[in-house]
């Protein structure tokens, strides 16, 4: 049974109690965010600029493709990053493409995710938080509008096509023989270029193991993962929208970035955004505004929680210095580049 009370900041306990052989048991609490009441997953479709179409009731009905314990696990993760004390990879395919051998295309991409995390790891010192674009940037997956039976079929086939992308990357991950040797990702991706880096990463292995560490256990070789894609179809993402425990949750990744045509905050995609739980990634250039990324970052994080938003950053090498330090002074301490 759950019961919930008002503590002094505002925010809701939930309690939770147990019954054994009729009588009440042990009372556990747990701090929830105050329940939104001016927002809902179709709130998005007040601000829609074209035909936002019917609801995908079919999709609503269908599991989720990521979970929200998952959700909240990588945000305290890029906290540790907003910190200092790991780093982010963000990697993989922009657009996915529904004719692409998908098997073969998601097990190249992850064991090259793998090779990049051993040597972003050595060389930093520090925990790799790994994001994967994949499971939901389809480029021709049609309009806004997906109200005719043809646009809902192709939504569907992107809900399946991302689900088994995604049991195949869970697949790979627990596979003993997934990662191979520690250093043969890194040779297959440039052996001779990364010579010195591969010795010097097996010295290490050496030192650890003589240590009495175990670099062979399941524990201490699977490679943890996230994934994310671009919020393009809403009606998908509201679908695909679950609650728990008072909070929204969208399902269908674990992060979402946002590209510059999406970043007016009286857009959808900003109405959406506020009201779930996943982190954001915005990409930000040359043109973009430091005064409304402010006002963004102000609505998709009001509570300035750590973790939340992730700036991705696209100058070029000639005009970075010109742009990201002005940025960073506006933007101040409210998300990590």
């Amino acid at each position: 049974m759950n019961a919930f009370v008002c503590a002094p900041n505002g925010a809701r306990i939930r309690t939770r109690t147990r019954s054994k052989n009729n009588r009440t048991g042990v009372v556990r609490f747990a701090v929830s965010a105050v329940v939104r009441t001016d927002w809902k997953p179709s709130s998005w479709r007040e601000k829609a600029t074209v035909d936002a179409g019917v609801p995908l009731t079919e999709v609503s009905r269908l599991p989720p493709l990521v979970y929200s314990g998952e959700v909240d696990r990588l945000k305290s993760k890029l906290a540790d990053v907003q910190t200092g004390k790991a780093f982010l990879l963000k990697a993989g395919d922009r657009e996915e493409d529904f004719t692409i051998t998908q098997g073969e295309n998601t097990e190249a991409t992850f064991r090259l995710l793998v090779a990049q995390v051993i040597m972003l790891a050595y060389v930093s010192g520090v925990p790799i938080v790994k994001v994967n674009h994949i499971g939901g940037d389809f480029e021709n997956i049609g309009p806004l509008n997906v109200s005719s039976d043809e646009e809902v079929l192709r939504v569907t086939k992107s809900y399946y096509q991302s689900s088994s992308a995604l049991n195949l990357l869970r697949a790979l991950a627990k596979s003993p023989t997934s990662m191979m040797d520690w250093t043969d990702p890194i040779s297959t991706v440039d052996g001779e270029t990364h010579k010195d880096l591969i010795g010097r990463v097996e010295d290490a292995l050496r030192f650890v193991q003589a240590a009495g560490l175990n670099v062979f256990n399941e524990d201490f070789r699977e490679p943890e993962f996230y994934v994310s894609h671009e919020l393009f179809l809403l009606p998908y993402e509201e679908a695909l929208t679950r609650s728990v425990d008072g909070q929204w949750y969208g399902s269908s990744t674990h992060m979402y970035w946002m590209t510059r045509g999406s970043q007016e905050l009286d857009e959808a995609h900003i109405e959406y955004l506020r009201g779930v739980e996943n982190p954001v990634s915005i990409r930000v250039d040359t043109e973009t505004s430091e005064a409304s990324l402010v006002e963004i970052i102000k609505t998709l994080n009001p509570s300035n929680e750590p973790g939340k938003v992730v700036l991705t950053c696209s100058f070029g090498s000639s005009k970075i210095w010109g742009k990201l330090p002005k940025m960073i002074r506006a933007v101040g301490h409210r998300l990590m580049l």
